[in-house]
Formats: C-alpha cells, structure tokens, sequence
C-alpha cells in the first residue's frame, strides 16, 4: 500500500504526478492521526506487508514519527519505506528512520537543472552528500530519476552522481502524463530519445548498484490521457498490470484508488470509534 500523508509540499516540481494537480478535490481534507492510525489498522487486518509512506512531502506533517511509530507496532514484521525530498532531513533524522526500520527512497531530478526540476531555488549538492551520509550511516536511500527534455542530456551523470554517491537501488523513468506534468507537454520525450538515454546510462563503468527502468510514458490506469507506444520488444515483455491487487493508494483525504495513478470510485464510509470521538473515514474497494 502506498498511503500519500499529505498533498502539502516545499517543492514545486513542474514533472509532480500527483493527482490532486489536477483534481484539488482530492486534496481538499486530510486525515489526522487518528484517521491514519485507522487506515493501519485495516491494513494490519488484510495481511498488508509492504508499506510506502509519501506525500506531497510527508515530513511536513508535524507526526510523522507518531504515524511512523504506530505503523511499526501495527505492522511489526511489514517493510516501511518513506519516499521524500529529503529537504527537511539531516543525520539526526535519518537515524531515526534507521532505528525504526523506515527505509528511505528519494528524487534526484537534475544536476545543473535541479532547481529547474524542483520548482525551486535549491541546488543538487546537499541531496548528493544526504545520500552519501545515509550510505556512511548503513541505511542508504533508493534514488529515482525522472527524466524530461530539460534534464534528458545530463541523465547519465545524474545515474552517476547518484550512484557515486551510496545509492542503494536506482530506477530512472520518462516522465508520466498526470499531475502537474499534464500541462508541461514541453517536458515530455518520446520513446526514441528515452531508448537513447537507457543506452547511455548501460554504456557507464558498472558503479555496481542495481536498477531498472520504468518505461511508462502514460499509467495504463489513466485511461483519460494518450498513451505514448513503446517498441514491440518493450511491449512484449510486460506484464498485467496488478493495480488493485497486488498493490493501491489511501490519499490524503482517506480514500482508496487502485493505483497512484488512478482516481478513486465513490467511496462508500465507516466510522473508527477512537474514546468518545468517532471520525469518518473512506475506504472504498479496500478488502
């Protein structure tokens, strides 16, 4: 499960898939403690074993640790993983994701075009050594690379400087139609000049760090938007998309969806007693 904690963010990423770009309605309420440590417990119930804490930026929300902390009781044997901008984080911090077992997953979206790819004024060195002080710390964070017209010429030496730097895993995908991205077509590649940036990023030393490429230009899940074909060979070797059974996404608001990607049916509600109080939630199609 991937459980979106807040729509709130420092960065203003113009690739930013997030649904609620655009449908703000999605984005309108936010679950509070309570409501999350409800969303747990039902994951706790249905055997979940693999949960993915993001946002927006989740560590905007002031309990992150509390909701961290709950989930780590709730679901004692599960993997937790925090995907983040890594903006708010220091040593002190990574070493508390370390001691409770939250493993790190972070966003390089340039080296010269990092602020460009972030919305803001930041530069990329104080990510890289963040990432080289995890791996120094023993808990090193996954990096994905997305990859736009912006950025396309300096993708290799962004899988470089990454790897050079600790990653643990790297996936490296074209940007995706949805979100903000929607009306930044201009930031979009097509499948030759992805197929050309995979081919340079093969060429480079083994850094030996595992990775993968994610060669979706558009969610199947989206059946809303074009979706860019890729060539034959790449087609042939996928598989059935697993949205809504393998995994699916709890938004900031509480409701379910079948994929990141996705928008959610109607939600149908339940209540979750906590002491005298009893708070809404919305949990369509989790079963």
């Amino acid at each position: 499960m991937t459980l979106e904690l807040t729509a709130k963010c420092n960065f203003r990423c113009p690739c930013c898939y997030c649904l609620w770009h655009e449908y703000p309605s999605l984005a309108e309420n936010e679950l509070d403690l309570d409501g999350w440590k409800a969303i747990l417990d039902k994951c706790a119930a249905d055997g979940v074993d693999d949960v993915l804490f993001t946002g927006g930026e989740a560590t905007l929300r002031a309990d992150i640790f509390r909701i961290l902390d709950y989930a780590r009781r709730t679901l004692p044997g599960a993997r937790l993983s925090l995907f983040t901008n890594a903006s708010r984080l220091d040593e002190s911090a990574l070493k508390k994701f370390r001691r409770r077992r939250v493993h790190l997953a972070t966003s390089l979206q340039g080296l010269a075009t990092y602020g460009e790819m972030t919305g803001t004024r930041r530069r990329c060195g104080r990510l890289l050594s963040l990432i080289a002080k995890a791996s120094e710390l023993g808990w090193p964070f996954a990096v994905s690379l997305t990859v736009t017209r912006a950025n396309m010429s300096e993708a290799a030496d962004m899988f470089a400087a990454a790897a050079l730097s600790g990653a643990e895993f790297i996936q490296a995908g074209p940007v995706m139609l949805g979100g903000r991205a929607v009306s930044r077509r201009d930031l979009a590649i097509g499948p030759d000049e992805w197929e050309k940036v995979k081919r340079e990023i093969r060429s480079l030393p083994d850094a030996r760090v595992p990775y993968t490429f994610c060669d979706e230009f558009a969610c199947d899940c989206r059946t809303d938007l074009p979706r860019v074909p890729l060539a034959k060979r790449e087609d042939a070797g996928r598989k059935p998309c697993q949205a809504g059974k393998a995994f699916g996404t709890v938004g900031p608001d509480g409701r379910y969806r079948t994929c990141l990607h996705a928008l959610p049916k109607k939600a149908a509600r339940f209540s979750v007693s906590r002491g005298s109080k009893k708070r809404k939630c919305t949990l369509a199609g989790f079963a």
